[in-house]
């Protein structure tokens, strides 16, 4: 899936995107929005060189008053005083999230990366960059992979890592990695295996395992059984040999099994 040549494409992109320095910046009006927040204008007053007053003003205009490009400008602004990893972090995710800037957003997270030595949220968040907006599988697969190794992101690395497998039909590769999701606790993970289980590899017995795990962790009983019958056509003894198999998993949590009868 051209994982060579495209990292090295992206490496020479990234190299290319400039990083601006403080005598390059031309400071904004003082903005009177400012005054409605605490420190406001000590942030503003102090921003030539400070990097958290230029921080958290990128902070207020991103999470706050929504106005990103505003944001950016503070956010760079603080890296460029003393390097404000905050700053990385943030920049990355509105040039991915907002600005639709996707190489700068590329260039942020890995700068993330290495300066805090594989920093799981960077990882993460460079994943889902290759994974839902630059189409690039084989890349996305790698830094999820990487992130999954970190317990803060193990779950949800583990879930998108099976979600993008399943979309690639490589069903026993997504198989394991919504097991290894469950095994994180993830709920979204025993839906989504179930739903593989009953509409793609007609396994209806697995199906009913992992969903009847939802019971009391996000649906009632009855309306579990309703579905299973109204939806999925399942007959009482498949439901039954279900749940059996449930509570004999070695794969779904024992905090997640339901175990009061069907």
């Amino acid at each position: 899936m051209k994982y060579l040549l495209k990292l090295f494409l992206v490496t020479l992109t990234v190299l290319t995107i400039p990083v601006l320095h403080a005598n390059e910046f031309k400071k904004p009006p003082y903005d009177k929005r400012l005054n409605l927040k605490l420190n406001g204008k000590l942030w503003y007053e102090n921003s030539d060189t400070d990097s958290d007053s230029a921080y958290n003003l990128g902070v207020y205009y991103d999470q706050v008053l929504k106005e990103y490009k505003t944001a950016e400008f503070w956010y760079k602004k603080a890296w460029s005083i003393d390097k404000n990893i905050k700053a990385v972090n943030n920049l990355g995710f509105i040039y991915h999230s907002y600005l639709n800037k996707l190489k700068e957003a590329e260039y942020w997270y890995k700068k993330r990366i290495e300066l805090e030595n594989n920093n799981p949220n960077g990882l993460f968040n460079l994943a889902l960059l290759y994974d839902d907006k630059l189409n690039n599988p084989n890349l996305a697969i790698k830094y999820y992979k990487k992130a999954y190794k970190f317990k803060t992101k193990a779950k949800d690395s583990a879930y998108n890592l099976a979600y993008l497998y399943e979309d690639l039909k490589n069903h026993s590769k997504a198989i394991k990695w919504y097991e290894k999701a469950i095994s994180e606790k993830s709920l979204k993970g025993l839906k989504n295996i179930a739903r593989l289980y009953h509409h793609i590899l007609k396994d209806d017995i697995k199906a009913a395992e992992y969903f009847i795990a939802l019971i009391d962790n996000r649906y009632p009983k009855n309306k579990v059984l309703n579905f299973f019958k109204q939806k999925w056509k399942l007959s009482d003894e498949t439901i039954k040999k279900g749940y059996e198999a449930q509570l004999k998993s070695k794969i779904i949590p024992e905090k997640l099994k339901y175990k009061g009868g069907i």
